[in-house]
């Protein structure tokens, strides 16, 4: 998680000095098997200020979502 949250502040450092948006979502997917890394960058707001959304569920959904993709 450090790395990961290190990486983010750099991100919105390297947005501003280009004048760039921040992406409002980001999914990286490491494939094991292919030693593969993907990334999926998103610009339109993808969730609400959902109350009873939290940052983990949003993510167990979207492991979830994995899983049924690879099955």
């Amino acid at each position: 998680m450090k790395i990961i949250n290190e990486n983010i502040k750099e991100m919105i450092k390297l947005c501003k000095k280009y004048d760039r948006e921040m992406p409002t979502e980001i999914k990286i997917v490491y494939d094991v098997k292919a030693n593969k890394l993907t990334a999926d960058y998103k610009y339109e707001l993808v969730h609400t200020n959902d109350y009873n959304k939290t940052a983990s569920s949003i993510a167990r959904l979207w492991f979830e979502q994995i899983k049924k993709e690879n099955n």
